[in-house]
């Protein structure tokens, strides 16, 4: 028999972290817009557009991967405890089971 190891603080955190990045990925597109007018010269500007532009639609692939990996993150770490649980009270039933028999 193998022994599988998880690192539940690990998964936690790293769900946490997903979530704040994501947070941040939602929200930047404020922040391209309050930058529009300090940029003067109108080539300037017109290149931060396209720029920004384009990084609006990675930005976007971006975020739709981060939610994705984040909601695995947690459906694998809600597994691994589900799982615990259950190993925890397959055990316990199996040494009440050889207390009753006197092992």
């Amino acid at each position: 028999m193998s022994d599988l190891t998880v690192n539940d603080d690990l998964l936690k955190k790293s769900g946490k972290a997903l979530k704040k990045i994501q947070y941040e990925f939602e929200h930047t597109e404020k922040h391209q817009k309050d930058l529009r007018g300090v940029w003067g010269s109108g080539q300037i500007t017109s290149a931060m557009d396209a720029f920004a532009d384009n990084w609006d639609y990675h930005r976007k692939q971006l975020l739709e991967a981060i939610k994705s990996v984040g909601g695995l993150t947690e459906e694998c770490h809600k597994a691994f405890k589900d799982l615990d649980r259950e190993l925890e009270k397959a055990t316990k039933g199996k040494s009440e089971a050889r207390k009753g028999t006197g092992e």
